[in-house]
């Protein structure tokens, strides 16, 4: 049966795998946007080395997953991430020496197998079981039992073995490039010894007021469910490790990707909160992870680039009251209003919005929306879902490039009127004869999706950090009204 993995052909197209154990990702979701309506954002639970659930019964050790330059903290987003996978998250490294050559893989070598490389090592360590040529069987069970893959393989060197009653686990040191994961099947892995897969580039850009800006490579797996993930992780390491790991601060991010066929998409906001850190890991992965788990076709990106900003100080708003200054406006007027914001651990300030209505609106009520960007957004999604359901790749790269940040105060416009969102494309404020039409029910799924919102007009206060809450006000357009003041 084992030998039966080197009969296996190798699969040159494969350059992502299907997930940990073979799990799909779920329905992802990112904020409002989701690639399904009917079914709840989960994230899908892996078939892992598990116990065999009688009392008594032996424990599967984890595999030793050699973690070198991770700060502390670091390491225990790594355990959480890993030890349901069945891994056991130790410290490691990279030898010094380079390593053990290629020709030293015999049976009973160490062996590793990279997943993410650079100013952090990240490689599960184990045992190589056979050879013939330049192809190899190692471990004698799954890594994540994901079938077709490209992972790396390396050479490696056990240091010591650390005894315990509870579990015992290796110390070891990644060595060099020698080859390529082909097979990850549940009796055992192979592959082929020689030139080495492509890793994703990530680079991480750190600029924080009195230092000079610090940059970080990796290269990591591009698998589905743990590349978003490992992006994370090394934006964390890299933060932690140029010295901004403290609570008291605003962080700016900006995740660029570059995907050969479509401009760059470039993607950012800002994060002020008790933990600042930690939320910044879990906002550069959000959007990868609704990306890579889209079910139209692999992501594959050229690059990915996170650049992160620090800024002293915790510069998070609140938005307490609004009123308008006028009772009702001319259609071509100007609404004003004044927002009561507060500073966390600050006092209030007064904030004046005004918002123009378009000239040809007819007499009526409309809604001023007030708010943060993560509450429109959110506001939005409910009146028009079909801007937030892409129906390809293509077209969620094309909305997630004109996603709002939360560093702003949004005052907008809404009247009640009907749209159709159709094969990613958006119809406002339709005929009723036009509406028939769209959304009709001459097709199935995606064909159309309808919302009951017009966006006429929207204005932005931008603010030093992130700003939350939401005001509806009632707007009455007259043409009779008095005319703006002067």
């Amino acid at each position: 049966m084992l030998l039966a993995h080197l009969a296996r052909p190798d699969q040159p197209d494969t350059e992502d795998t299907a997930g940990p154990a073979g799990a799909e990702p779920g329905p992802a979701r990112f904020g409002s946007f989701r690639w399904e309506d009917d079914r709840e954002s989960a994230e899908p639970v892996p078939a892992t080395r598990t116990p065999l659930g009688i009392p008594g019964s032996p424990t599967t050790l984890g595999v030793p997953l050699l973690c070198g330059g991770l700060n502390r903290a670091t390491q225990e987003e790594a355990r959480r991430l890993f030890a349901p996978l069945g891994f056991a998250v130790t410290p490691g490294g990279r030898a010094a020496d380079g390593g053990p050559p290629a020709d030293s893989l015999k049976p009973g070598a160490a062996v590793a197998v990279d997943v993410l490389t650079g100013d952090v090592q990240m490689s599960a360590i184990g045992t190589l079981t056979w050879r013939e040529g330049d192809r190899v069987l190692l471990f004698g069970h799954p890594l994540f039992q994901s079938g077709d893959v490209r992972l790396p393989l390396s050479t490696a060197r056990i240091a010591t073995i650390v005894a315990s009653d509870l579990t015992s686990f290796k110390l070891g040191v990644r060595g060099r490039p020698v080859g390529t994961l082909t097979q990850d099947r549940r009796a055992a892995m192979s592959g082929r010894l020689g030139p080495s897969p492509r890793l994703l580039p990530i680079t991480v850009d750190i600029d924080a007021a009195g230092r000079a800006p610090q940059r970080y490579r990796f290269g990591s797996i591009e698998d589905r469910l743990l590349a978003p993930q490992l992006v994370g992780i090394a934006a964390l390491n890299s933060l932690l490790e140029s010295g901004g790991g403290g609570a008291n601060q605003t962080l700016r991010w900006k995740v660029r990707l570059v995907r050969r066929g479509a401009p760059a998409l470039t993607l950012g906001d800002v994060v002020a909160s008790d933990a600042p850190v930690g939320d910044l890991a879990a906002a550069v992965a959000a959007p990868l992870r609704f990306l890579f788990g889209n079910p139209f076709g692999a992501l594959k990106l050229d690059s990915v680039t996170v650049s992160i900003e620090v800024v002293p100080g915790r510069e998070q708003w609140a938005l307490r009251s609004a009123r308008l200054l006028d009772a009702a406006v001319r259609p071509g007027g100007t609404v004003r209003a004044e927002c009561d914001v507060e500073r966390w651990q600050g006092g209030r300030t007064t904030v004046p919005v005004s918002i123009v209505v378009p000239e040809e609106v007819p007499d009526g009520r409309y809604v001023l929306w007030l708010g943060g960007g993560t509450e429109l957004t959110r506001y939005e999604a409910s009146r028009l879902p079909g801007r937030y359901r892409p129906t390809s790749l293509e077209d969620a790269w094309r909305r997630l490039g004109d996603l709002r940040s939360g560093d702003a105060l949004y005052a907008t416009l809404f009247a009640s009127a009907p749209e159709v969102t159709r094969e990613g494309r958006d119809y406002p404020e339709l005929p009723v004869s036009a509406l028939a039409l769209l959304a009709g029910g001459q097709s199935a799924g995606d064909g159309g999706r309808r919302g009951d919102a017009a966006r006429l007009d929207e204005r932005r206060v931008a603010f030093r950090g992130p700003l939350r809450g939401e005001l509806l006000l009632a707007i009455q357009v007259d043409s009779k009204a008095p005319p703006d003041p002067k």
